[in-house]
């Protein structure tokens, strides 16, 4: 077991160049903890937002980190139903940029032996994420139309892989750079910069969506997410993009964010519509039991092929600002992942 870690750390928010990397020395696992060496962490935006001091309740100093792959080197006290060497997943918010740590055993899931680390971990925060969102949170059956905004990203990818097992049909916004991604995976593809996308998409699905899935916030989602729903349909929002585009706060967005907040309640009822927050964090915490099974599942569906996740590049840790440089610049497809 390994006494030491090696880790990118960030003594105070600011730009990329605040993570450092450094060698800290680790104590044995406590009671309910797991030592694991790291396969593979994956690079989220809430990584970004963190870094810029603008994540709730996530303050510098700090490692960041959302998610891993890796194997048990050893178990605290009273941990049961894992063994050393095991391979595990997990969703940790903060912590992940490391070359080893010890984690609470309660967010651990087994994974799967044969698949690759960078695939499984694109499928923790993301494909947990795309899971619950479409099979808990918006309901649609096979041969609905649901919208996807960001489908060339890491949660939008896997949401199209989700819609096509579930015999879903989808309709998935992104540049016209990155049209080839989204059909690819069977999405209708809208290029958001140049079409009216509700618009699109009524016209796409023949009188509007059954869901849709938006990371933006703001006035998009009543433009773009609610303007395309059918009666009976959901808007799913899982993020605020628009406020920290870039990684920067935009307090003019924030306020626009603010403002769009106000919905008719009568209109909602009067349609059999409803819009739905969503936060991997609260679920995992709220329902560990929907959390293990749910990251199961999808760990598992990545074992056998049946989703596959685009990853766009994979980097050593001691790399991980210019990992995050490259995922604000939404230059890439897909999931950025590293590698200790």
């Amino acid at each position: 077991m390994s006494a030491t870690a090696f880790e990118m750390h960030m003594a105070l928010t600011g730009g990329v160049e605040v993570l450092r990397g450094r060698e800290v020395d680790l104590p044995p696992p406590g009671p309910g903890e797991a030592r694991v060496a790291i396969e593979a962490a994956g690079v989220a935006f809430a990584d970004i937002v963190m870094r810029t001091g603008l994540y709730p309740g996530v303050k510098a100093p700090v490692t960041p980190g959302y998610d891993f792959v890796g194997r048990i080197e050893a178990l605290g006290a009273g941990v049961e139903g894992f063994e050393v060497g095991q391979r595990v997943a997990a969703l940790t918010v903060t912590g992940s940029y490391a070359s080893h740590r010890n984690v609470e055993a309660r967010v651990l899931v087994a994974a799967p032996e044969d698949a690759p680390a960078e695939a499984l971990v694109a499928g923790v925060l993301n494909g947990l994420t795309a899971w619950q969102m479409f099979h808990r949170v918006a309901g649609s059956v096979a041969g609905e139309w649901v919208l996807v905004h960001g489908a060339a990203g890491g949660v939008g990818g896997l949401l199209l892989d989700l819609a096509r097992l579930a015999g879903v049909r989808a309709i998935g916004t992104a540049s016209a750079g990155k049209k080839a991604e989204v059909e690819a995976k069977g999405g209708v593809h809208i290029d958001y910069r140049a079409e009216a996308v509700a618009e699109r998409a009524i016209e796409i699905s023949g009188g509007g969506v059954v869901a849709a899935f938006d990371h933006v916030g703001g006035s998009h989602l009543k433009t773009a997410s609610l303007a395309a729903l059918r009666d009976g349909g959901t808007a799913v929002l899982y993020g605020g993009y628009d406020a920290t585009k870039g990684g920067k706060a935009r307090p003019g967005a924030m306020l626009k964010m603010l403002l769009a907040d106000r919905l008719s309640a009568l209109k909602l009822f009067s349609q059999s519509q409803g819009v739905v927050g969503y936060n991997v964090t609260s679920w995992r915490d709220a329902r560990p039991e929907a959390y293990r099974q749910d990251l199961a599942k999808v760990l598992g569906l990545i074992g056998e092929g049946e989703i596959q996740p685009t990853i766009a590049k994979v980097l050593p840790l001691s790399q991980a600002g210019e990992a995050q440089a490259l995922l604000q610049s939404a230059a890439l497809a897909g999931k950025i992942v590293l590698r200790p």
